[in-house]
């Protein structure tokens, strides 16, 4: 089925190329309905086309915001001096825990980085790898714009694969269709270690005076082989084993997730249209916007064993011989809002947004039937929730935005969420520095699947009561120097976690959690030294362990050559995390999980690159992992899950729009 719906979406997307090429150039119109060559924001490679048309390539990027009742213009990344951090994980958090591989299993070691509920829970540790309706960049383009990106290393069984294409383009000045494909393959170095993930997306624009829609069509597939870790870690920081013969826990381990999303947005505007420029982009608002979003969502995942081994597993319950485990989910959300934008009205102002949703999810898990029989069993549950917002975003120094969430009815009844967000700008937005300010206050029930579930090897049934955080948190930014600093603090009460035991437990008090940042780029002539450091304190190390620093540095030369024609740029990049109780990885569960036998950290990881550009191409060849054959080699992530070992790799970003 799968390949049916692939080779669809390619037939038709290649159509639309086609089409769209000649209905562009023929109209001679860009997005907004002027003619080509008229419009605000302009890419200064003019191509002509095949049909003999001079047609400037403008590109408009944008992404939706606050449950997809705002639109955010977006800079496209062209930065060369970053393109070797490709892996996902890294570029959502400067420090993570996790399985050693390309596309394996992750948690963040920045406490507020981390992916705390996804709605399934079984997606949190692969939530950087997947793509989501909210994730979706959105286009509007005069010409066809394709990026691809390849990055590829390693020998035969132990090479890795990363592959990213997008294509979009105007059907018409209005409609902006686009297709996107991600694949990683990694075999890995270690036994049992092969990860293949794989998300494909079809999405569209369509925008014509008061009406405007968007649409997602999206799926997300996800295999991973799962080795339980190695059997000692001496194996790794005692002998010179090669990583290919080094035993591991488990040989027949198999985890699979999948996710498929239907999303569409639709917002009609009542009113008189105003023009909006912000920082050279134009937008349009109306005094009072209408919006209608649809998003179905279905998931699963399975765990399969066919080989148990009985000294890593703690318990077995159900079947001695093999394990499958699954659960499903469906859900499906209805929500209906209207924007009063601000300064449209005469009453007020200010800007505000009313909106309700309805959710309704169904579960197919394992159940309890009877003392000694479990069966798959559907469960269904629901939710409906007031939204409501004020904000004032079109001032020239100052701007604010406060949002809050009330679950009236449902499973989660009586959660809630207010947030409040602030920019301070010092000499106005053109300064480009100036003060955030944040605080957010939440109270969540646990995931569903926190209170009750039988696995083959984990089982639980609780009774959690609401987590509640709140945090509050300042920063000063100034784009000109490069300079960022930060703090926040955050009181959890009823913090849940998965415990010593890989089960769900509750804390009984309240931990608090103190972060620091600061990001500073140097340049001294050529020389680039790019700086992030993260501190943090957990006043309960038992239950919420974070190491006390992370560092990401990458420092670098870089020079153009040629009159800009050819970019070239060598460096050094670091990433560092001080000793703590990294979590332990169950298998059976899908989870990070406590653990108190070991520190890990205190231990550089080193790659050595070079970048270089010709024209609109990238292309990097780095070392990843330089020092894995230099001094100590306790280089492990997780607990019993060392990183990969040196590797050279080598990719290449080819972008083209004529």
């Amino acid at each position: 089925m799968k390949q049916y719906f692939i080779i669809l979406a390619l037939v038709f997307g290649f159509s639309v190329i086609s089409f769209a090429q000649r209905e562009l150039t023929e109209n001679g119109f860009g997005s907004d309905g002027k003619p080509i060559g008229q419009q605000q924001k302009k890419d200064n490679s003019g191509m002509l086309d095949s049909l003999g048309y001079d047609v400037e390539s403008v590109i408009k990027t944008w992404k939706l915001t606050d449950m997809n009742s705002a639109v955010v213009p977006f800079k496209l990344d062209t930065i060369l001096g970053e393109i070797q951090n490709y892996n996902p994980i890294y570029q959502a958090s400067i420090s993570n825990s996790y399985l050693g591989n390309l596309g394996s299993a992750y948690q963040s070691n920045i406490y507020i980085d981390r992916v705390n509920d996804e709605g399934f829970l079984f997606f949190n540790p692969y939530r950087a790898y997947m793509t989501k309706p909210e994730d979706i960049l959105y286009f509007n383009t005069t010409t066809p714009y394709t990026r691809l990106f390849y990055e590829t290393g390693g020998p035969k069984g132990q090479s890795e694969n990363l592959l990213r294409v997008l294509q979009t383009q105007n059907i018409t000045p209005h409609w902006n269709v686009g297709i996107n494909y991600d694949l990683i393959s990694s075999d890995g170095q270690y036994q049992n270690q092969k990860t293949k993930l794989y998300d494909f997306t079809i999405f569209s624009s369509y925008k014509k005076t008061n009406y405007s829609m968007n649409m997602v069509l999206n799926m997300n597939r996800m295999s991973a082989e799962e080795n339980g870790g190695v059997i000692r870690d001496s194996l790794i920081t005692d002998t010179d084993e090669e990583s290919e013969n080094i035993q591991v826990n488990l040989t027949e381990g198999r985890s699979k997730l999948t996710n498929f999303n239907l999303f569409m947005n639709h917002s009609y505007g009542i009113g008189k249209e105003k023009e909006i420029v912000v920082e050279e982009d134009t937008t349009y608002s109306y005094a009072i916007d209408l919006m209608y979003t649809l998003n179905y969502e279905k998931n699963s995942w399975q765990f399969k064993d066919e080989n148990l081994n009985k000294e890593f597993y703690s318990e077995i319950i159900l079947d001695q011989n093999s394990t499958f485990d699954k659960v499903e989910q469906s859900s499906i959300k209805n929500t209906f809002q209207i924007v009063f934008n601000e300064n449209e009205n005469k009453w007020i102002r200010l800007g505000a947004r009313f909106g309700i949703e309805s959710e309704f999810l169904k579960y197919n898990l394992r159940r309890n039937v009877s003392q000694y029989a479990w069966q798959q069993k559907d469960e269904n549950i629901h939710n409906n929730q007031l939204v409501a917002s004020l904000f004032s975003l079109s001032g020239k120094s100052l701007n604010w935005k406060a949002v809050g969430k009330y679950v009236f009815e449902g499973y989660r009844q009586n959660d809630f969420e207010l947030d409040y967000q602030m920019i301070k700008w010092i000499g106005g937005k053109d300064s480009g520095h100036g003060f955030k300010l944040f605080g957010r206050l939440e109270s969540a029930t646990p995931n569903f699947v926190m209170e009750e579930y039988y696995g083959n090897h984990q089982q639980w049934n609780l009774n959690l009561d609401k987590s509640t955080e709140l945090r509050i948190g300042g920063e000063y930014f100034n784009k000109k120097y490069r300079f960022k600093i930060g703090a926040n603090v955050s009181q959890i009460d009823n913090y849940t976690y998965f415990g010593l035991n890989a089960t769900p437990e509750q804390a009984s008090g309240g931990i608090n959690v103190l972060t620091g940042y600061l990001q500073k780029n140097f340049k001294l002539g050529n020389f680039y030294l790019n700086q992030s450091l993260v501190g943090q304190n957990s006043s309960n190390e038992k239950l919420l362990p974070l190491p006390t620093l992370s560092i990401y540095s990458n420092n670098y030369y870089k020079n153009d050559f040629f009159d800009g024609a050819l970019g070239l740029q060598t460096g050094v990049s670091v990433h560092y995390n001080t000793n703590f109780y990294a979590p332990n990885y169950m298998p059976a569960t899908g989870q990070f999980f406590l653990q108190n036998q070991k520190e890990l950290g205190d231990y550089p990881k080193v790659n050595v690159y070079f970048n270089f550009r010709i024209k609109r191409t990238r292309f990097f060849i780095m070392y990843e992992h330089a020092n894995a054959s230099i001094g100590s080699k306790n280089y492990f992530s997780a607990l019993h899950y060392p990183i990969n070992p040196s590797m050279l790799k080598y990719g290449l970003i080819w972008t083209f729009y004529n």
